[in-house]
């Protein structure tokens, strides 16, 4: 975290978001071609992803050779779920439906995204950082979740929602609603070894939302300790998303 070449995809990072927000503040295309050019990026990102992650695993007797994508990589993290999330707001006519997602989207993406920007898993986990220009899974994650960023500060500049308190608390809803949720994705991806019948240990979990581990790499090794983890992560999650909503609720008031 924070190498060279992580302090070089910021700014590449960077430049981009602040170059494509000005550009929407100055040619201001609708919202749903916003979402167009949003799904192409998605499209893109997730092909790249499978085709540079795939690798080709023995059976047990190795006899045959499958493909395999690894667990991590599944696209059941908060920024990846942000795929059919873009296509139904996209294609819907529910509004009911529609605004109450944009709503969760606005500060998931914005939120998610830098997180992910600021902590690149791929570099402990899918490449290193010598490969941070010449693997293409670096391409991907570095401008994919640049452009949630982009949507992120588009969905709050489109007008599309008339920002009030009760978005918060919905969003707050959902999100707690995903993070309970993960904890049952989490132990059905994970990798545990029994013997005897008793379970010894786990070799593998995806940690999605983060709901198992911290991404800063300090160690939980009691169930006290998760849960004070667990507490410090959801009031974290909620002040800033407070925070970003804040400004829209205000101004939506003021007018």
């Amino acid at each position: 975290m924070f190498s060279i070449q992580h302090i070089i995809w910021l700014i590449i990072s960077l430049a981009l978001i602040v170059y494509f927000l000005l550009s929407y503040r100055k040619k201001r295309p609708s919202f749903n071609q916003v979402l167009n050019y949003c799904l192409i990026v998605c499209c893109l990102s997730e092909v790249t992803k499978v085709f540079s992650v795939l690798e080709m695993v023995p059976s047990q007797d190795g006899s045959i050779m499958y493909p395999y994508i690894p667990m991590n990589h599944l696209p059941l993290h908060l920024c990846s779920i942000q795929i059919p999330f873009i296509a139904f707001v996209r294609f819907t006519e529910n509004k009911r439906l529609r605004d109450p997602l944009l709503a969760f989207m606005y500060p998931s993406c914005l939120l998610g995204a830098l997180s992910a920007l600021a902590m690149p898993s791929i570099f402990s986990t899918t490449i290193s950082v010598n490969q941070a220009f010449t693997h293409p899974m670096a391409y991907q994650f570095f401008l994919y979740h640049s452009m949630l960023i982009i949507l992120g500060f588009i969905i709050a500049w489109s007008g599309e929602i008339k920002w009030t308190w009760k978005d918060y608390w919905r969003c707050m809803i959902i999100i707690a609603l995903m993070g309970f949720i993960s904890l049952y994705v989490n132990s059905m991806f994970a990798q545990p070894t029994y013997l005897n019948g008793k379970l010894q240990h786990v070799d593998f979990w995806p940690n999605f939302l983060f709901t198992y581990q911290n991404p800063i790499g300090i160690k939980i090794t009691t169930i006290q300790g998760w849960y004070i983890y667990l507490v410090i992560l959801c009031a974290v999650v909620a002040l800033l998303s407070a925070i970003c909503y804040f400004p829209l609720v205000k101004k939506n008031h003021g007018n």
